[in-house]
């Protein structure tokens, strides 16, 4: 918080606690911010899919779950940092209170799991959803790398041209791998151990 005092010239030790109050409550005002455009970004995509009319292939629908977010590393407006943050985020302590805030701009995300539940219909329910969150992590993590491996952390606010130019691989390659994490077949063990918990808590 202290920081963000200094970059943004306040004198006013308390100026960022005041508006913001806590950390978490930092955290959210950058989710809003930035959640927002995403989401209606992922939304058009799903709604040319629909509109095309001849059917959503796995591929597709991971590609209106990494593309959105890939975008942001392209942003001239901050966006650019957005990855990393979120990437970090995930391992905070407070992330299920930040997750639930972040849900107001998830219309996008919902719509985007119905369709995969009737993709992947011979995949359990249970298994999607832990794919699903699996995904998210995966394409927030490898994006923060792309963009700390080949970015400049200091001096700009979108990848280098010489990055950028190698991007659409690693974006088609990530969307490959993405894909194929959630057809991957379910395993006896993990089937078994499905039942034996639904067991349990029924």
């Amino acid at each position: 918080m202290r920081q963000i005092n200094l970059a943004a010239g306040q004198k006013n030790s308390s100026a960022t606690q005041y508006h913001f109050g806590t950390k978490v409550g930092l955290i959210e005002a950058l989710f809003d911010y930035r959640m927002e455009p995403i989401n209606q970004r992922r939304l058009e995509m799903l709604a040319e899919l629909n509109k095309a009319d001849t059917g959503h292939t796995l591929c597709d629908l991971v590609e209106a779950l990494v593309h959105p977010l890939a975008d942001q590393l392209r942003t001239h407006s901050g966006g650019y940092y957005y990855i990393p943050i979120v990437a970090q985020v995930t391992g905070h302590p407070d992330y299920h209170e930040i997750a639930q805030h972040r849900s107001r701009h998830s219309s996008g995300l919902q719509q985007l799991l119905i369709l995969l539940r009737k993709n992947l219909a011979d995949i359990p329910d249970a298994i999607i959803l832990q794919r699903f969150g699996m995904a998210l992590r995966q394409v927030f993590n490898e994006l923060s790398d792309y963009q700390r491996l080949h970015g400049r952390l200091h001096g700009r606010d979108n990848l280098p041209a010489t990055a950028d130019s190698g991007m659409a691989l690693f974006i088609s390659s990530l969307v490959d791998a993405v894909s194929a994490q959630f057809c991957a077949p379910v395993s006896s063990a993990t089937l078994q151990e499905l039942d034996r918990q639904s067991k349990k808590s029924a």
